[in-house]
This record gives structure tokens, C-alpha cells and sequence, in this order.
């Protein structure tokens, strides 16, 4: 006879889940608000460019704890949650796309500037469109997934993560819609990169 039934196996994977995937986001937005409040690490670099948001969080460690959430996915499909996973997947991938058809294919959006002086194109607003998207994503996933590690240690949330839960977004949402849409604008329409690149889905923005 199995120790460990169905569904505490169950119950235990989603704990280390949700725990673990709202330690990564608190990791990703403490990094990213200490770097904007009191600058990068050193002021010593081979290219100032290694200053920013971009490279300081560093965004391989945001590409995985974003991309991990397609796990998510598997568990509306298998049924270890009751979300639908269509719109788990609509959800999931809208963030992924921007992830890696933008941040990750197009870094130098980002970079601001070189060691001497010479513009580069993220001086066009793409590190505020990045740090916009990695606060309102982080402060978003810290209450969602803090909202489910109460929800299954308790039996219910946390009431004051449930009200941030169903209000924070009101602030949250629209700062992430518009830094995500600015940032796909300005991968689809920039003077150096063009539309074919990311789809013929945004072209029409241009």
C-alpha cells in the first residue's frame, strides 16, 4: 500500500510549485528595483551597456522563471488545477512571446547607450518598456502565486493577498499591457530592426 496517497503527492508538488515559482519572482523584482533605486553593482565596465536592467537582473534568470510558468499548461491539461488550459495557454504565452520574440531575440533594445556616448537604440524607451514589464509581471506573479501557496496550506488565501489579488491589477495590467506593446512596437517598427522578424502579426502597428 503506497505511504503517500494521490492526492497528497498532488497537493505536494503544487506547494513546491507555487512556492517556488513565487520565490523566483520576489528574487527577479527585489533584483530589479534594488538596481533601479541604487544603480548596478559597479561602476567598472568594459561597456556601460553592462549597467543596465537588462544585464544586471541578468534577463536569462527572468527568461527562465517566466518560461518555467508554461508548466502551468500541463497542469490545467492533467487536471491538477481547475483553470481552463486554453486560456492558461493565452495567458502564458502572451508573456513568453514578448520574452522571446523581443527581449531575448533583440537585446539591443535595452542598452542605452555605449562607453562613447554613441546611441544605441534602446534610448528610445526600450529600458523603461523592459523595467515596466519585469515590475508589473513581478508584482503580479508575487501575489498570484503567494494568493495559491495560502490557498493550499489554509484551505483559503490570505485575506489581504486576496484583495491584492483582485485589485492590484488595476494598476498592474495596464502597466504591463502598455510596456509589452511598446516594446513589441518598437522591435516590429525600429529603424534597425523590421517587422518580418517578430510577424507578419504586429506589422500592421507599423
Amino acid at each position: 500500500m503506497a505511504l503517500i496517497n494521490a492526492t497528497t503527492k498532488k497537493w505536494i508538488y503544487l506547494i513546491t510549485y507555487n512556492t517556488l515559482s513565487f520565490l523566483l519572482w520576489t528574487l527577479v523584482t527585489l533584483r530589479a528595483v534594488r538596481v533601479l533605486v541604487l544603480g548596478p553593482d559597479t561602476d567598472e565596465y568594459d561597456d556601460a551597456a553592462d549597467g543596465s536592467l537588462y544585464r544586471q537582473l541578468p534577463f536569462p534568470f527572468l527568461a527562465f522563471t517566466q518560461t518555467l510558468a508554461f508548466l502551468e499548461v500541463a497542469h490545467a491539461a492533467l487536471g491538477l488545477v481547475g483553470a481552463s488550459a486554453a486560456t492558461t495557454v493565452l495567458q502564458i504565452g502572451g508573456k513568453n512571446l514578448v520574452v522571446w520574440t523581443v527581449m531575448a531575440r533583440f537585446p539591443e533594445l535595452f542598452l542605452g547607450t555605449d562607453n562613447e556616448g554613441n546611441s544605441l537604440w534602446g534610448q528610445r524607451g526600450g529600458p523603461t518598456g523592459f523595467a515596466g514589464c519585469v515590475l508589473a509581471w513581478g508584482c503580479s506573479e508575487m501575489i498570484r502565486y503567494a494568493f495559491f501557496v495560502g490557498q493550499l496550506l489554509r484551505g483559503e488565501p490570505f485575506g489581504w493577498i486576496k484583495w491584492l489579488r483582485y485589485n492590484a491589477f488595476l494598476v498592474l495590467y495596464p502597466v504591463g499591457l502598455v510596456s509589452e506593446a511598446w516594446l513589441v512596437y518598437l522591435a516590429s517598427c525600429g529603424p534597425r530592426i523590421s517587422a518580418p522578424y517578430i510577424g507578419v502579426i504586429y506589422s500592421w502597428v507599423c
